[in-house]
């Protein structure tokens, strides 16, 4: 398990733009993803803020989003709540692709649908135009008659 930003941000007390000056400068290692996220170990995490001078996070009272703090959580719990938020993030980042994904497969359908509609207004248009065949009213005789003359 890793941290994003600002879940690192928010267990170490900091800003992210703290967290984000730190990565950029050396202080914290950090992993960038294909989509130029960064992940951060909790370890490092640790290391970075004992080199600070830093409180551990059970130490402090720090707020969340939906305003629980995170000092009565025991370590198992916090690492819990670290989990679900990384957990949500990485939902929420797949949700988005799926809906542009879904954005793309309507449009593409649309085109489609756009294209049969042009063409079979083609095909109606070529029928009602083409001469249709008259029927062969001749009699038995004549297409006799035709036939043996070659």
């Amino acid at each position: 398990m890793s941290y994003t930003l600002a879940t690192a941000a928010e267990v170490a007390g900091k800003t992210k733009p703290t967290i984000w000056r730190a990565v950029k400068s050396g202080k914290i290692s950090a992993t960038r993803l294909e989509d130029g996220s960064f992940r951060i170990d909790p370890s490092e995490l640790s290391r970075y803020m004992a080199v600070t001078h830093e409180t551990v996070p059970g130490e402090t009272v720090q707020r969340s989003e939906t305003g629980s703090s995170y000092d009565a959580m025991d370590a198992k719990a916090l690492q819990e709540a670290i989990a679900l938020r990384f957990m949500v993030e990485r939902l929420e980042a797949l949700l988005a692709t799926e809906r542009e994904r879904a954005a793309e497969l309507r449009e593409d359908r649309n085109q489609w649908r756009d294209q049969a509609q042009r063409l079979a207004i083609t095909h109606e248009k070529t029928i009602a135009a083409s001469p249709s065949p008259e029927p062969d009213r001749s009699g038995l005789m004549t297409r006799l008659l035709a036939a043996v003359r070659g």
